[in-house]
């Protein structure tokens, strides 16, 4: 009897879907030419495409940095999802601690939860760095459109597009 129980009890638990905790990381999209830019047009429709490809994989935390850029990326997904993003600052000279602050924000997710972190080219391979990822280069002037994905038990990471595809590189 004991046996039929542990056996019923593992194939429900392998039934189950992983609750795996995944952190999704992007670059802000297209920016203004001005100073502490919002989004053009190209990066208004890249941020609505990326509110509409994380319906699928709803994040329960966003954090983003000060800059209007990476908050205005954010804000299709907030508004559709009802998560209020959280600003995660950059202290003057001080980008290390950025990355620290930001990873011991991602260490609160519990099991089965999402989160999206929208940061810059030199901040989004940092932040993978910090979390335990690979190193992955800062990204060049014409990537908008990736997004990786972090499985942090699994330590995977997956690089992806979303919105329009450009003529940049997916990797170096």
């Amino acid at each position: 009897m004991i046996r039929l129980v542990a056996a019923l009890a593992l194939t429900v638990a392998l039934s189950l879907p992983s609750l795996a905790q995944e952190v999704i990381l992007v670059r802000h999209a297209e920016k203004a030419a001005e100073a502490d830019p919002g989004l053009t047009p190209d990066g208004q429709a890249r941020a609505e495409a990326l509110a509409s490809l994380l319906r699928a994989t709803p994040p329960a935390m966003i954090l983003t940095s000060h800059a209007r850029r990476t908050r205005d990326t954010a804000a299709p997904t907030a508004a559709a999802l009802g998560v209020t993003p959280e600003v995660v600052p950059i202290p003057p000279g001080d980008m290390p601690a950025h990355i620290r602050m930001t990873a011991e924000k991602l260490a609160a997710l519990k099991p089965g939860q999402v989160a999206l972190v929208v940061g810059h080219s030199n901040t989004v391979p940092a932040i993978i760095k910090a979390l335990g990822g690979p190193a992955v280069p800062d990204l060049p002037e014409c990537a908008f459109g990736r997004l990786y994905r972090w499985d942090v038990a699994e330590k995977t990471l997956r690089i992806e597009r979303y919105g329009v595809e450009s003529a940049c590189p997916l990797m170096e």
